[in-house]
């Protein structure tokens, strides 16, 4: 690593994608002394980062007890920390609130499934409580009266992806990272089994460490030594409207959706999973599915004015864990695959690429979402 040297034109470490992952990781790395250059496609959070709804639910979204859920636990109180960071150092609230998260169940069935994963969470020591019907209604009376029951995850959060990226930039930046925007990656070059840099349209960019957080792009990247198929784009489509007051104080899962509530009223309803390549359109259909599952949830939207839609994409794999850690190819780190958490996983995995890249001890969680599990697969 050339942290140390005077070549002032050549940077420490090159991060490939300036969305909220390319971000984090880039802060952190200049916060530890390196001098990192992001390259940006487009313009940071053109892609994922700012379409996304800000849920920092791992109790919600894991079903076991295992990688993830460890990883998101941790990473849910990593931006509480940031946040406070974020604001007492720059200035910016990133909207973190502890509001809880609430699961509604419409069947006997679906009340079933709660309780196992109350008591999978219980067993971890997650906090998580049990509702009666009346008691859901208590606690959220805008919820459908259909409901039977309800999961309380009062420790989740929520936070304001618009916000966060500027913010993650403008810390980044401040701490020694240089951005270049309009500037596509045409493949990473290694020789002899070391990074060299990347090749971009005026040349060689050299640099002995590259950080590869290109969301659901990552497998396009020639020289990674990943199978196409490794991260795929999963399309999401949201619908933003609002209510005065608002209908909910927590988040609301239910009916294959959710809704999230910000303190001003507006509420993000979503979302749909479609494998449908790179196609970004917001479609019929999937406004559809996800207005009706709003209104599944909280009757009340029914007359409520539709302020905006949008899609994009999750980079999702095959085993719905992220790729973190060095490849194959010595400096040459990949920071993807996070699929519907990069905001929420966003926080620990800038500070595990932080230790990787400064050559830390390895830490046992990392062996689970190590990219070797995917390279020279067929």
């Amino acid at each position: 690593m050339r942290h140390g040297s005077g070549m002032k034109h050549s940077p420490d470490v090159i991060v490939i994608g300036a969305g909220v992952m390319g971000c984090a990781v880039a802060l952190r790395l200049a916060q530890a002394g390196l001098r990192p250059l992001v390259l940006e496609r487009a313009v940071p959070g053109a892609e994922a980062s700012t379409a996304a709804a800000g849920i920092l639910g791992p109790s919600i979204e894991a079903k076991s007890d295992g990688p993830f859920l460890r990883l998101g636990l941790e990473s849910r109180e990593r931006h509480a920390a940031l946040a406070a960071e974020l604001l007492e150092e720059h200035g910016v609230d990133v909207g973190f609130r502890r509001w809880g998260l609430l699961r509604v169940a419409y069947t006997e069935a679906e009340l079933a499934e709660l309780r196992g994963h109350a008591a999978t969470l219980d067993a971890i020591g997650v906090r998580a409580q049990l509702h009666s019907a009346a008691d859901t209604r208590r606690l959220e009376p805008a919820c459908h009266e259909e409901v039977v029951g309800s999961l309380e995850l009062p420790e989740e959060a929520q936070l304001e992806p618009k916000a966060l990226l500027p913010a993650l930039a403008l810390a980044a930046a401040r701490a020694g990272a240089t951005f270049r925007t309009g500037a596509t990656v045409h493949g990473v070059c290694a020789e002899s089994g070391r990074v060299r840099g990347v090749e971009v349209a005026g040349g060689l960019l050299e640099a002995d460490a590259v950080v590869v957080c290109a969301g659901s792009w990552t497998s396009l990247i020639p020289g990674l030594c990943l199978p196409p198929t490794t991260i795929l784009p999963v399309r999401g489509q949201i619908v933003e409207t609002h209510s005065r007051p608002p209908l909910f104080r927590r988040i609301v899962f239910g009916a294959g959706g959710y809704v999230v509530t910000r303190p001003d009223g507006r509420m993000l309803c979503g979302s749909t999973e479609e494998h449908v390549g790179f196609r970004r359109e917001v479609t019929f259909e999937g406004l559809t599915r996800v207005l009706a599952t709003a209104r599944r949830i909280a009757p009340g939207l029914a007359d409520a004015p539709v302020l905006g839609h949008w899609s994009s994409f999750r980079p999702g794999t095959s085993d719905d864990l992220p790729l973190i850690g060095q490849t194959s190819t010595a400096g040459l780190y990949l920071a993807s695959g996070h699929y519907r958490n990069g905001i929420l996983l966003s926080a620990v995995t800038a500070a595990l690429m932080r230790g990787v890249v400064l050559g830390e001890a390895r830490p046992p969680i990392l062996d689970a979402v190590d990219p070797a599990r995917f390279e020279g697969a067929p």
